[in-house]
This record gives C-alpha cells, sequence and structure tokens, in this order.
C-alpha cells in the first residue's frame, strides 16, 4: 500500500478519530503526532487556523530575527521560482510555529487565506494537530505530510513539507515549509525544502563568520591601540600597512601620512631598514626613531618579528619600538632602584643632627648638587634617600653607585655605559650607564673621594654640559640627572695632596651636609637603639618589647667607630642571642661584654683600639678569609676594612 493513496490514508485517519485505531502501516512519525493531537484535544474538525498575532506583532517578529528573516525571504524567493505556477506555497516559520512570510500563486494563497493558512497565524502541534510545520518543530527533522495524514480535516487537500532551520551554534530558529495539492508533490519536493535550509544556514555561518572576524578585527585594534609600545606592520616591500596610536604619538605623524610610506619615514639608519626587508627577527636591539614634531631623534628599543602566512611563507613583519626612558623606569621600579628612606624614617634629636636634616631638608627643595660628609656608618646613604624622596624628582629613578667598590678600569662604563665593541667582552648592542638610568631623577655617588682623576675629569664634563658620551661611542645623550655625592674622607685635604680636583670639588660642594658622628650625639644612642630594636625583632621573629637600662647605659659608653651601623649591627647580634622579652646585657656577644663601666680615659683608648682589632680578627675568621664578606658583617666599605687591617698589622695574615 503506497502512502500517497489517498483513500488508504483516509480509512487510517477515521479509524483513529472514530474508533482510536492506529494502523500498523502507518508512519510512526505521523501514529506519535496523531496521540500528540488527541492529548492537546484539538478538533479535527476545525474550520480555520488561529490568527493569533497583529500586524505589528508580525513585523517585529520579522525586525527582530534580522539577518535570518532577510537571508530566508531571499532563499524562499529563489525555490518559488522553481515551481512557480503550479500551485505551490512556500512559507516560513517562527521557531514557534507563527507563520511570517507566505508567498505562492494567487490560487494557492486565496485557498490559504480561506483556512486562515496566512503571516500571523499558529501552525503549531498544539493548535492545529499533526501538519509539517508543527511536526517538524516537535521532531526537529524534516517531515512530509501527505493529506489525510494531517490530523484537521481542512488540511487534508494539501501536502506539505517541511524542514527545520538552525543557527550556526545549532539552536532551532525556524522552519521552512513548502505546501501544494495532494496530487502535485513528489518525495523530492521535500528534498527541494532541505536543500534550501541548507543554503539558509549556510548564508548564516558566512555571516557569523563575517562578523566574528569583524568584531576580532575590533578586538585586536583596540589591543594594539592600548598597548603603550608604538607597533607597525609592514609587507614584504616595506611598506607600513597600519600603525597603531602610540606609535603615532611617538612619532608625530597622522595615519593618513604613515600608512603606505616606507620605513625611512621614521628610521635614518639603513641597517634597520635592511634588517626589517630581510625577514629578521630582532630582540632589545637600540635605534633612533625621528620625530617629526621637533626634529629629535628619540632612543627605543626595537623589535621586529617576522608575520608568515598559512603556508610557512613570509608575508611582512611586526615592529614595535619601546622608548629606552619608558623601559627604564620600568627596570628601575622593578630592581628596586627607587629610594625608600624618608626624613621620617632618619632617627635622631641631638642639636647637632637636627641641623643636617634642616639642611637636606632645604636642599630636598632645589636642585643643587649636595656634598654629604660624614664617618663610615654615619648614614649618609639614608641622607641622600631621603633628600630624593622630599624633592620634586621623587616619582624618577634613584641609582646609587658606590665608587670605591668598582675597579676602576670598569667606573667608567659602570658610569657613562658603552657602545657594542667598545673593549674585549662588552654585550652585543652596548649598555646604558648609571647617568642615563637615572635620567630625570638622583645619582648617588657613594665614596666620591676614591674616585681617580681621569674618572673626574668625564664627571666634571657631563655635570657641566649636562650629557654623556658612551665609552667607545660618539653619540651625545643629554641627561637631566640630579648629583649627590658622599664622603668619609676630607676633600679638601685631598686637593692639598693632589688626589681630588678642586674644581670638582667646587661642584659637588655647592650644599655641603657634614653629618655627627654617633658619638658626638650620644643622647641619639638610646631613641636608635628602640628603634633598631623594634624592627629588628619583627624581620627576626624576636618578641623583644624593651631594652635595660644597664645595657643602654653600656651602648651609651661605647665609643662607637663604626658609628650607627656598628650600632645596629651589634644588636642584631644580640638579639640573636636574647631569650625572653628585654634586652639585657649577658646577651651582648662574647667580646663585648667585657665593655668597662667607668675607666680612665687612656685605659678606655687602650681598650677600645684592643676591641676594635679583635673584632676585626673575629670577622675575618667567621668568613673563613673572604674580607668582602667580613667588611658587610661589619658594616664598613673593603677600603677601610683594608686600613684597619694595616694599622692593626693584620695584612700579612690573610
Amino acid at each position: 500500500m503506497l502512502l500517497k493513496d489517498r483513500n488508504r490514508l483516509e480509512e487510517m485517519w477515521k479509524g483513529f478519530i472514530f474508533e482510536k485505531n492506529l494502523d500498523p502501516e502507518l508512519n510512526p512519525i505521523i501514529k506519535e503526532s496523531w496521540q500528540r493531537s488527541l492529548f492537546y484535544e484539538v478538533d479535527p474538525y476545525k474550520r480555520k487556523g488561529e490568527r493569533t498575532l497583529t500586524y505589528f506583532e508580525l513585523e517585529q517578529l520579522k525586525k527582530d530575527r534580522g539577518d535570518f528573516y532577510s537571508i530566508a525571504l531571499a532563499v524562499m524567493e529563489n525555490l518559488y521560482s522553481f515551481v512557480k505556477g503550479s500551485g505551490f506555497l512556500v512559507i516560513l516559520c517562527t521557531e514557534n510555529g507563527f507563520l511570517i512570510k507566505v508567498i505562492g500563486d494567487e490560487e494557492p494563497l486565496r485557498n490559504a487565506r480561506s483556512i486562515d493558512f496566512v503571516e500571523g497565524a499558529d501552525w503549531s502541534e498544539e493548535s492545529m494537530g499533526t501538519n509539517a510545520i508543527g511536526t517538524c518543530l516537535k521532531t526537529n527533522r524534516p517531515v512530509q505530510v501527505y493529506g489525510a495524514e494531517h490530523f484537521t480535516q481542512v488540511c487534508q487537500s494539501w501536502t506539505c513539507s517541511a524542514a527545520p532551520i538552525h543557527d550556526p551554534s545549532g539552536k532551532l530558529i525556524g522552519i521552512l515549509n513548502m505546501s501544494g495539492p495532494f496530487e502535485r508533490v513528489h518525495s523530492h519536493t521535500l528534498g527541494m525544502v532541505v536543500s534550501a535550509v541548507q543554503a539558509i544556514e549556510q548564508q548564516m555561518k558566512l555571516i557569523e563568520k563575517s562578523r566574528k572576524n569583524e568584531v576580532m578585527q575590533s578586538y585586536i585594534e583596540a589591543t594594539i591601540n592600548t598597548l603603550t609600545d608604538g607597533v607597525l606592520i609592514t609587507n614584504q616591500q616595506g611598506l607600513i600597512l597600519k600603525a597603531n596610536n602610540s606609535l603615532l604619538r611617538l612619532s608625530g605623524l597622522s595615519e593618513l601620512q604613515i600608512v603606505g610610506q616606507t620605513l625611512d619615514i621614521l628610521f635614518e639608519e639603513e641597517r634597520i631598514i635592511d634588517k626589517a626587508l630581510d625577514c629578521p627577527k630582532i630582540i632589545n636591539e637600540e635605534v633612533n626613531v625621528k620625530q617629526v614634531r621637533n626634529g629629535q631623534l628619540i632612543p627605543c628599543l626595537l623589535h621586529i618579528k617576522p608575520i608568515y602566512d598559512q603556508d610557512g611563507q613570509w608575508m611582512g613583519s611586526l615592529i614595535s619600538l619601546n622608548e629606552v626612558k619608558s623601559v627604564r623606569k620600568f627596570v628601575n621600579e622593578i630592581t628596586g632602584s627607587q629610594a625608600k628612606v624618608t626624613f621620617t624614617d632618619i632617627v635622631g634629636s641631638h642639636p647637632l643632627f637636627m641641623e643636617c636634616i634642616k639642611e637636606a631638608k632645604l636642599a630636598a627643595r632645589t636642585a643643587s648638587t649636595v656634598l654629604l660628609m660624614g664617618n663610615s656608618g654615619t648614614g649618609k646613604d639614608l641622607f641622600a634617600q631621603a633628600i630624593h624622596q622630599e624633592g620634586g624628582r621623587s616619582h624618577k629613578p634613584f641609582i646609587a653607585i658606590n665608587c670605591g667598590a668598582v675597579p676602576r678600569d670598569l667606573l667608567g662604563s659602570e658610569l657613562f655605559g658603552y657602545v657594542e665593541g667598545a673593549f674585549t667582552g662588552a654585550r652585543k648592542g652596548g649598555s646604558a650607564g648609571k647617568f642615563e638610568l637615572a635620567d630625570g631623577g638622583t645619582l648617588f655617588l657613594d665614596e666620591i673621594g676614591e674616585m681617580s682623576l681621569e674618572m673626574q675629569v668625564l664627571l666634571l664634563r657631563v655635570l657641566q654640559n649636562r650629557e654623556v658620551i658612551r665609552m667607545g661611542g660618539h653619540r651625545v645623550i643629554p641627561v637631566d640627572v640630579r648629583i649627590i655625592s658622599a664622603t668619609n674622607k676630607d676633600l679638601e685635604e685631598e686637593m692639598r695632596k693632589g688626589h681630588f680636583r678642586e674644581d670638582l670639588f667646587y661642584r659637588l660642594n655647592v650644599m655641603p651636609i657634614k653629618i655627627p658622628a654617633l658619638r658626638q650625639r650620644k643622647e641619639d644612642i638610646s631613641l636608635l637603639a628602640k628603634s633598631f630594636c623594634q624592627k629588628l625583632s619583627q624581620r627576626l621573629n624576636r618578641d623583644i618589647r624593651d631594652i635595660s637600662p644597664e645595657l643602654i647605659r653600656l651602648l651609651e659608653g661605647h665609643d662607637w667607630p663604626g658609628n650607627v651601623r656598628e650600632l645596629q649591627n651589634v644588636l642584631e647580634r644580640t638579639i640573636l642571642r636574647s631569650e625572653g622579652t628585654v634586652l639585657l646585657p649577658q646577651f651582648l656577644p662574647a667580646e663585648l661584654q667585657s665593655w668597662p663601666r667607668v675607666e680612665k680615659q687612656e685605659d678606655m683608648l687602650s681598650w677600645k683600639e684592643e676591641m676594635k682589632k679583635q673584632a676585626l680578627l673575629q670577622s675575618i675568621q667567621e668568613c673563613k678569609g673572604n674580607l668582602k664578606k667580613a667588611a658587610t658583617l661589619l658594616g664598613i666599605s673593603r677600603s677601610t676594612l683594608y686600613r684597619q687591617m694595616e694599622r692593626y698589622g693584620l695584612r700579612s695574615s690573610f
């Protein structure tokens, strides 16, 4: 029996409607749909569909579907062109079964209107029982419903073919249906509908992909434009295809001025242009970028990364430029090249010391050079940091260098930098010196009295001209650096000996500050001891809450040749040996417990000399002869350690 046998289908339908019999030859999809229709209490003798949408609601549905509706409409018209004149209708429905577009020949349109099979009508199974549109929605698969397979008798003169439409994510968004006279429908009719739906879905995927590409392009452009680095994209010929906002600001050019130009609009050096055209990969090469507004050359770090297509063929380059000053600022912040000490961190109340604080605060308000003088351990580095922090350069780098700790033949490259090939072992690409790293901020030259006469000449030239030339190079680099220097030597005596240049001394001695030794302000020892005790207890994870008066008297009776640094070191060693919450004299290191309370001046001096010698000897032994570590342990410089060893006749022993 053929399902297209109209009479046979009518017998099946009547058997179900009147006797609730389901013929075993009935299509299983139709069988299940009839049962659902019965459950929905659909009237099989309904004479019309249910028109539930108003004109305005219908128009809003079309508008809400945007691309889907416009794409489907174009495909529907193309499908209709194949069946025009054969009595067919092409219908587009929503995912809820509402008809939103019906096109076709006039006669079938007239017949459709007679049963309200029109735009705005609800043709779901819940409303009309088994029909291609409603059943397709329920099964989410292509369906063809012949004549009496329709549950409502009013539809049985039609045969309908419907297929579900899905968006790119697979969500059901509508139904495409084609309805025509029973006798004119062919099984291929459903195939035509399915093909049309595939065309709709493919077109929606293309639009979705295009839209995603546009969004991704917008994201990429927005991301590139938020980068602080200047970014260029070039083709194989070196023509600029794209430049981000940072690059435009850096160069002073507009996008119209730079796109389509060659790289020589930005670079003077031919080697850079040649490298960009040779498909290289370059990391951290220093170059100069032309600034259009004022003609200046801006030092930048250059990165070039080749761009390849899907076949691995080179198609251009991604070039990024980062201003050297920005890189240095970042490096200084990361590496701690920033002052951390303020005047509130410097402890003392002695009038002589407070006068130094007053002078230092006055110096902080100016950009003049400052010369800090005082014995080792008096806190010259703390004053330098506080002056920087109090001044207008506090947000800029604070770079410190110990002129006595760097070998003389390397001090020049440390201060002024060097170019590639300046000497054996020079880093590729060269290196910036401390003056360049401190640009805009402060350079602290500790132990300036240890600087050689040759270096003094170069330093004087930088102070006069405010510019440096790297070792082995020729390019003049402007620098804006505030100089704070420090020494434990008598520079005037050094000038008389010919060890220090007079002209440099007067350049550095604009605002001199002499920091008193601790023995000159013994009233501050108690304050310093309590401050150090609080900080050291936290760092060493000890619960020290007080210092005994006996220990304070012992500390105040000591001469402290190592000044504040020595006091701090003694307290740290005492805390490590302590028990309980109060520091007592018995916790002092063994060699210090014999400090006398009252002694004659001459005995006191000899005792102090012996104690210094023993402390020096024990420190060297503890460090197993490593003089650098011994100097660090004692809180003095290596040069001071060498002088002390000579003084006590210890040089020959190590």
